[in-house]
């Protein structure tokens, strides 16, 4: 029986039951198969095209709380029995941890409809190809715009057993499209990034994609450097996304266990600005990080996780939720079968404001607009410090020029409490909701 064929429920089922056998006091088994295709575009023309078709099982056993791990890149019936039992034989040399108090028991809800698209999974090759051809034709605004463009798509399966009765089977697909353009001019370079992505094909736009990012690229010739200075700074939707999306990851229950989260014992406390509302909400229909359970087979719903600038949760999983006697908020998450589940965010939404993005920026006697990229914040520390690649520089009220070169510095809780607008516009991918915010007082560093 190939690897396509194979029932993965009844192959999750096997290696639970050779882990018990083996000595196991419980266990969990996660079995999954799936194929992407990606493709590479350079200076507009094809450069790789790569299908990866992968298939692997992993399984945790526990024995007084210590967990054994163990994974197989093969699904066969004779597999699973393996795995188990190795995974049982590693839990008894485990030490053995007092915090662990079980796996999850099961609990049936409704599907969480729109995650698989029978469309985008019976793609071919060539019309993905024709799809990265449009994004190319679109980013050219003008023949100076060299054009570099990714993307992919795929579908996966999974089944994912525990022995307190979790069996579950679920399958998805998805697609995304990132495009960068590059526009000379002598020694003048503009450049600008835009992605898109979804769970079908009705969920993403490649014209728009190439489009965005050739005109922005455009826009940004003629970039200065800027003096040092505290100015109020207006993250527009993908940057006002990737801040505070950072933000919320540092809220993730196991580093907050092992005290090494700049949100330690910030729960119930104040962290941000009175506008800030923010939730999580994993059941949206067609979500990007949607799915009726979690990693560990815990139902997906929404809840707060900061709520008019107070955190009013920490992210969990399992085992977190049972050591700090919280409820579990389903945030147990898989990279694949490689590794046991860690703790992330699903679709994060954050509420609009009450300012038009026209007032945010008029408001602004002195300025900066960051248009597009990723704000990281140090998960430990909470320290920003990183390059503003995409920025425009605001004059009495209007977009003066683009910046190079220039840095932004602060602390996390610092810019945070002093958001002082939210947008009524918001950007919203599947399950997403991204308004801009302005921050005022932001450390601001560049060359004369």
């Amino acid at each position: 029986m190939g690897e396509h064929s194979v029932d993965l429920l009844t192959i999750a089922r096997k290696a639970i039951e050779a882990a018990l056998e083996a000595g196991a006091e419980q266990a969990e088994a996660y079995v999954s198969r799936g194929m992407s295709t990606s493709i590479l575009i350079e200076r507009g023309d094809f450069k790789t095209c790569r299908s990866l078709y992968d298939y692997g099982l992993c399984v945790r056993s526990y024995i007084k709380g210590g967990m054994g791990f163990s994974y197989t890149q093969r699904i066969t019936e004779k597999d699973a029995v393996e795995i188990g039992k190795v995974s049982a034989k590693l839990a008894r040399q485990a030490q053995p941890d007092p915090d662990f108090v079980s796996l999850p028991e099961p609990k049936k809800v409704p599907e969480v409809p729109g995650l698989y698209d029978k469309e985008l999974a019976e793609l071919d090759v060539e019309e993905f190809s024709e799809l990265m051809s449009r994004i190319v034709d679109a980013a050219r605004v003008s023949p100076e715009v060299i054009v570099n463009c990714g993307g992919n798509y795929g579908y996966g399966e999974y089944a994912l057993v525990n022995s307190l009765g979790v069996e579950i089977e679920a399958r998805r697909t998805g697609i995304g499209f990132e495009a960068f353009c590059i526009v000379k001019r002598g020694d003048d370079v503009g450049s600008f990034y835009e992605r898109d992505w979804g769970r079908s094909l009705r969920d993403v736009d490649p014209e728009r994609v190439g489009k965005v990012a050739g005109e922005g690229a455009v826009k940004f010739l003629g970039a200065k450097k800027v003096k040092i200075a505290t100015l109020p700074v207006v993250f527009k939707f993908l940057p006002a996304a990737g801040l505070v999306s950072s933000f919320i990851w540092a809220a993730n229950a196991e580093s907050i266990h092992r005290r090494r989260s700049y949100l330690v014992d910030m729960m119930g406390k104040k962290i941000a600005s009175n506008l800030l509302t923010v939730y999580d909400d994993g059941t949206v229909e067609r979500g990007i990080a949607s799915s009726t359970y979690d990693a560990e087979g815990v139902p997906k719903r929404r809840f707060v996780v900061i709520e008019k600038g107070v955190l009013k949760t920490y992210l969990h999983n399992s085992y977190t939720a049972n050591k700090m006697k919280a409820e579990n908020n389903a945030c147990a998450t898989r990279a694949g079968y490689r590794s046991p589940p860690g703790i992330s965010p699903s679709n994060l939404q954050i509420m609009p404001g009450d300012f038009s993005l026209d007032e945010m920026i008029a408001e602004m006697r002195e300025g900066i607009v960051v248009e597009t990229g990723f704000i990281w914040i140090d998960p430990i520390t909470g320290t920003i410090s990183q390059t503003i690649d995409f920025g425009f520089k605001i004059e009495n009220g209007e977009y003066a020029y683009p910046l190079k070169g220039t840095l932004i510095g602060s602390k996390a809780l610092d810019l945070m409490k002093n958001i002082d607008a939210v947008s009524k516009e918001y950007r919203e991918e599947p399950g997403f909701i991204w308004p801009a915010i302005r921050i005022r007082n932001v450390r601001i560093a560049g060359g004369a």
